[in-house]
């Protein structure tokens, strides 16, 4: 007998490679990914903007990147002691204004000026529940703890949504046309604003996939969501909050995206990575005695093997770990 629903796809054509330049955009589940590629020493911007939910905002943030836009001073707006910009994260605001403008348009140079060698975009769409601001009608990234009656909340339809995207994207292959843009819902469920108004905006995020991908050949869609919600189905593998899955679940989901954009060769060399991650993390019961000294020495040199073979592999972190043990 069968007790679960198992998916299962066809492995990617697009394979990622660790010559590769990677970046993540979107909700909390872009950076996992992003988190992770980090971990193993992929080439990897993760979530430069910090997390954004909804595609529109995202959408903006493509198009800004793409284009000759500069923040000014006159964008932010002061919140709490902070001043803020209604289209960024609140990790880029500060108590001085000039310091936060300089932190946005810092962020905004830095992935621009990798724009034309990034090969894979990871996108994750988290709601499209979102809020407009009442002066313009604008949607934003972040309410910042703004008084509310600055906003009204809205539901961007499928078109508004895949329409935004679209033209982001647009723009983007225009400046590069290499690269290739990964798609997926996250699978965390925003019920803040009900269960069924989460359902109802997770499927406005499927439409809009589902549309984008029908649009453009640089796009395919990675199933993180149906993973979670059709696969995994218990709430065993969620947080204690019961919205976010927890590590076991992202743990399982990572090995499907290992599965299914990454080479033998690729897996391998992950493996190898994470023997020498775990080496560096392990807390020795006699730090100064000549074996746990021969252990370190024995981790430099296979570090120094990696590195003659893969040139762009960054062990900084780790040589420093074993140098001050040795």
């Amino acid at each position: 007998m069968t007790f679960r629903t198992e998916l299962s796809i066809t492995k990617s054509a697009n394979k990622l490679h660790y010559d590769d330049d990677i970046m993540t955009l979107g909700s909390c589940f872009s950076q996992h990914i992003g988190d992770r590629l980090q971990k193993y020493k992929f080439k990897c911007i993760s979530n430069p903007f910090g997390t954004v939910f909804n595609p529109v905002s995202i959408a903006n943030l493509i198009h800004i990147v793409c284009s000759d836009i500069v923040v000014t001073n006159e964008e932010l707006e002061k919140s709490q002691g902070m001043w803020v910009h209604r289209d960024f994260h609140s990790s880029l605001s500060d108590i001085a204004i000039d310091v936060a403008c300089d932190k946005i348009n810092s962020k905004i140079k830095e992935v621009r000026n990798h724009l034309s060698t990034i090969k894979y975009l990871f996108v994750t769409l988290g709601t499209s529940i979102a809020y407009c601001h009442n002066t313009d009608d604008h949607i934003v990234a972040n309410c910042h703890k703004l008084p509310l009656s600055n906003f009204r909340k809205t539901n961007i339809d499928v078109n508004a949504g895949s329409d935004a995207l679209l033209s982001a994207i647009n723009m983007l292959t225009a400046r590069n046309p290499q690269i290739h843009i990964i798609l997926t819902v996250s699978p965390v469920r925003h019920i803040r604003d009900g269960l069924i108004e989460n359902s109802f905006s997770k499927s406005r995020l499927l439409g809009m996939t589902e549309m984008l991908i029908k649009n453009s050949t640089h796009i395919s869609y990675f199933p993180s969501y149906e993973w979670m919600m059709d696969d995994l189905r218990d709430y065993r593998y969620y947080d204690p909050d019961m919205i976010h899955p927890n590590s076991v679940a992202i743990d399982y989901i990572w090995s499907k995206f290992e599965h299914h954009y990454f080479t033998d060769h690729v897996k391998q060399l992950i493996n190898k990575i994470d023997s020498i991650i775990l080496a560096a993390a392990h807390r020795p019961l006699s730090p100064s005695s000549d074996e746990h000294i021969r252990f370190c020495k024995n981790q430099l040199n296979e570090i120094q093997k990696l590195q003659g073979e893969y040139p762009y592999l960054n062990f900084d972190e780790e040589v420093n770990k074993f140098n001050k043990m040795i």
